[in-house]
This record gives structure tokens, sequence and C-alpha cells, in this order.
């Protein structure tokens, strides 16, 4: 199998650029708490899920697991520094079932969900723009019965921005 390339091997040759091009004007969003100031308590209250537990918490992101197992519900925050919300977008509407503009607490960006034959709405996701930044929950259950998922991603996402800074 024959490839092309360059014909230099030092990737510091002018040719080369050494990194991805410095973002120009980028403007950040809100700051964001761990897991977008939603605590376990409250995602286990919103989910009506027993045994939640908080399998992953980094900087910008935090996801939720039945008994931290990964067949079952999840539930997921995600937050993307200086990333752009339409190719969040556009693959939402390439894989959803649905996806619309929604605006909570006054910022706008996206709602997607997913009808499945058996369950019906079980996985919702809401993405908002704040800037040259965007916010994701994804709210996704297994079985029957379980509160409305999009009604979960809305209250956790208004969470998040009134416990931004």
């Amino acid at each position: 199998m024959l490839s092309a390339c360059s014909g230099s091997d030092d990737p510091a040759s002018p040719d080369v650029p050494s990194g991805p091009a410095p973002a120009a004007d980028v403007k950040h969003g809100p700051f964001f708490p761990e897991c977008g100031g939603v605590t376990d308590q409250a995602m286990g209250e919103l989910t009506q899920v027993p045994g939640l537990v908080n399998t992953a918490k980094t900087s910008v992101g935090c996801q939720w697991l039945a008994g931290g197992g990964v067949l079952g519900p999840h539930f997921s925050f995600s937050w993307f520094r200086g990333s752009p919300i339409g190719r969040e977008r556009k693959t939402e509407e390439l894989s959803r079932t649905s996806v619309e503009d929604i605006n909570i607490e006054g910022h706008d960006g996206f709602i997607a969900l997913n009808d499945d034959p058996t369950l019906g709405v079980s996985l919702c996701e809401i993405g908002i723009q704040f800037d040259d930044d965007f916010i994701e929950w994804s709210i996704s259950f297994a079985q029957k019965p379980f509160p409305d998922a999009c009604e979960v991603a809305k209250e956790v996402t208004r969470q998040s921005i009134v416990n931004s800074k």
C-alpha cells in the first residue's frame, strides 16, 4: 500500500505546522462549577434512579450510572470550551429522532431526543451556547418506568446555567 506524504521527516520544517493555529478572538462564556453545579443527590431525585453513582468527575464533565455499571441508564454533563456547538448539533441531527431550537434562562441552543419504539422518548440531550463555549446535558433511560427525559434535561440545564459564574 502506498501513501503520499511530505518529503521532510523534520516536524520543525517551515512547511509543516507544529500544532494547531491559535484561535483568534475566542470569547469564553461563564465558568461552570464541577458537574455543572448539579449534586449527586439532585441527580438521584430528578432521575428517580436508585443507587446512582457519579463514576466520572473532571473539570469539564461528569457521568452518573446506576450502581456504577455501564448497563442501564446514564446521565452526563459536558462543558466544551472554545468548541463550536454547530458541529455537535449536526451530529445530533444525523443520529436523533428530532432536534429543535431551545432557550433556557435566556440562552439559546438545541434539544435533541430519541424516540425508541418500546421505551418512548428515553434519551434527551440539550446543548446551550455561551459565546464560543457550550454545555451539554445527556439524559438516557434504559427501562420503564422513568420520568420525562426532556423535563429532567431541561431542569439540570437550568440549574447549571443558574449555578454558572
